[in-house]
């Protein structure tokens, strides 16, 4: 598995745990014995945790940039894909924001609206700033 596809997994996994609702205890052994992981295990398990761990203050980020637009509000697709990468440039020192940004928006491409790879780099601007 490369970084891409790790990243992408990342994001839908963080789309299940939302919908789980499962941030204080999710199974992250569990999602991760379905992923093949292989040289991406502990950045994949790195990232779940810290995200998950983190929740709420990347949530505050998110609705500070989002203006009017809270994550409580966004399609759950835009919320997992900005939470990665927020979680990656919170806690990801091998990952530059930029590359952050620019996974996301081609994260936002495959699995948002027309609309979303937008809003997706208008929140990750603001959050960079």
């Amino acid at each position: 598995m490369n970084r891409k596809q790790a990243r992408e997994f990342v994001m839908q996994t963080m789309f299940q745990i939302e919908v789980q609702k499962d941030f204080e205890n999710p199974d992250i052994d569990g999602y991760m014995a379905e992923c093949g992981a292989g040289n991406q295990k502990d950045y994949i398990s790195n990232l779940l945790s810290q995200i998950c761990s983190n929740i709420e203050r990347i949530d505050c980020m998110i609705d500070d940039a989002s203006e009017g637009w809270p994550a409580s509000r966004m399609t759950k697709p835009d919320l997992a894909v900005i939470r990665v990468a927020v979680g990656e440039m919170l806690y990801a020192d091998d990952v530059p924001d930029a590359v952050a940004i620019n996974e996301a928006v081609n994260l936002a491409k495959a699995y948002g609206t027309d609309q979303s790879p937008k809003f997706v780099n208008a929140v990750l601007a603001k959050i960079k700033k």
